[in-house]
């Protein structure tokens, strides 16, 4: 009866050596379970981990096109001066960039086509509009800001050439909205 307290976890046709074994079989699976978790952790932080490099990687090479890009914009729009005349109603006295940049813009855009812009007015009653005067005609333009200076250059060539056809001869030209003109 002394040896039945030992022999309580070997069933019966079981040797000691047989139990033994299988609690070693039992500890060492537990260790590889364990071995086989932290590899898996392991691979799956160092996949986050070149996630994350090849991101950053990918986020600076754009930082640097694009901040590529802006320094020669920039750059561009800051040595091109405003040759127009500029007359503020409001009496601000100052001049927003984006408003210099789109004057600029407008005066090459009417260079391209022909056309010199001799007088640009910032009306005291409204922000983002302009009365664009030009070399030899006697008319201005109502331009706003709000559209490209392109396709506004575009729009008032257009209305000159219809109103020469028509032989017209108006105060201004109101060219604010887009696929319409209107004179007066």
């Amino acid at each position: 009866m002394c040896g039945q307290g030992k022999m309580q976890g070997v069933k019966r046709g079981q040797t000691i050596v047989a139990e033994r074994e299988r609690a070693e079989s039992d500890s060492e699976r537990m260790q590889v379970r364990k071995q086989l978790r932290r590899k898996r952790i392991r691979s799956v932080v160092s996949a986050c981990l070149m996630l994350a490099i090849l991101g950053l990687l990918a986020y600076l090479g754009a930082k640097e096109l694009v901040g590529f890009g802006e320094r020669e914009g920039a750059g561009v729009i800051e040595e091109k001066k405003v040759t127009a005349e500029i007359v503020d109603e409001s009496g601000r006295g100052q001049i927003s960039m984006r408003m210099r940049e789109y004057i600029i813009q407008l005066e090459e855009d009417f260079k391209v086509l022909g056309y010199t812009v001799t007088k640009v007015i910032l009306p005291a009653t409204t922000s983002r509009e302009l009365y664009v005067d030009l070399a030899g005609e006697t008319m201005y333009f109502k331009v706003s800001m709000d559209r490209g200076a392109a396709v506004t250059v575009e729009d008032a060539v257009r209305m000159m050439k219809y109103l020469r056809e028509k032989d017209l001869h108006p105060e201004y030209v109101d060219v604010r909205i887009e696929g319409k003109a209107y004179y007066k």
